[in-house]
């Protein structure tokens, strides 16, 4: 699955440029989460990146399950971009809405989780459309497996997630075909772009409070399009390799 981009780069275009990078991050993550009568849940979170994304996201979602081992959610988003400055609020603001599908079992001491999620992430700055999306339409599937050890607060949690990104501008393909960028016909496409396996420890402190500690390896792959004012057009494969440390609080109610 980590070479699929590169197989799928071959098969379309003339490889232009290809960049590197690899860097660490710690995410702070705080949640509440209030549940109600029929199956209905609100939660409100705030995450912080570090440096090098300096970036924040609040969340407000309401969850509905209406079987045990099936759930429906919806939330918004507000993101912050620290790293593009203050003056400009279309600059660092954007927008995310998801709506997620999960379904669960609960074996024994595991629980086991599938999670289909449809993100739309929407910018307010001035772009070339030509180059990128003012929203952009990612298909998230993650899959969870949480082992609770016996008589402890303890719980050993493993995630896989698998990014497809479903509106991707392809104005490169078939020689970068002038015609498609002017024309922006049939000019999207799709590729998995993110890999992010994960695994962490939960503390479960009491009925309401829980904390953990997990970390994340996030290898992205992006094709980044310039169209330049002579009409040339650039491609640049970018590869990320992340590590992740993330601190979780949740309280539940």
């Amino acid at each position: 699955m980590l070479f699929f981009p590169l197989v799928l780069c071959a098969q379309e275009i003339q490889s232009e440029d290809t960049t590197s990078s690899q860097y660490a991050e710690a995410h702070l993550i705080a949640s509440f989460v209030k549940s109600f009568d029929h199956g209905l849940s609100l939660t409100l979170e705030e995450e912080i990146r570090s440096y090098p994304a300096c970036r924040s996201h609040t969340t407000i979602g309401l969850a509905y399950a209406p079987l045990k081992y099936l759930s429906f959610s919806a939330a918004y988003v507000l993101k912050l971009y620290g790293d593009q400055g203050w003056k400009d609020v279309n600059k660092f603001l954007r927008h995310r809405v998801n709506v997620d599908v999960i379904g669960q079992i609960s074996l024994g001491q595991w629980k086991l989780s599938l999670r289909e999620r449809l993100m739309m992430d929407a910018r307010v700055d001035e772009i070339d459309v030509r180059e990128k999306n003012k929203v952009d339409l990612v298909l998230r599937s993650r899959l969870q497996a949480q082992y609770a050890v016996p008589n402890t607060p303890i719980s050993i949690v493993g995630k896989f997630e698998l990014f497809n990104t479903l509106n991707a501008p392809v104005a490169y393909l078939n020689g970068l075909n002038q015609s498609l960028i002017a024309n922006r016909q049939s000019s999207y496409g799709e590729y998995i772009n993110e890999l992010r396996p994960e695994l962490g420890v939960q503390w479960k402190v009491d009925k309401h409070n829980a904390l953990t500690l997990a970390y994340r390896y996030n290898y992205k792959y992006s094709r980044n399009i310039d169209v330049q004012e002579s009409g040339a057009v650039a491609l640049e494969h970018a590869y990320e390799h992340k590590h992740v440390i993330l601190l979780t609080y949740k309280f539940g109610w």
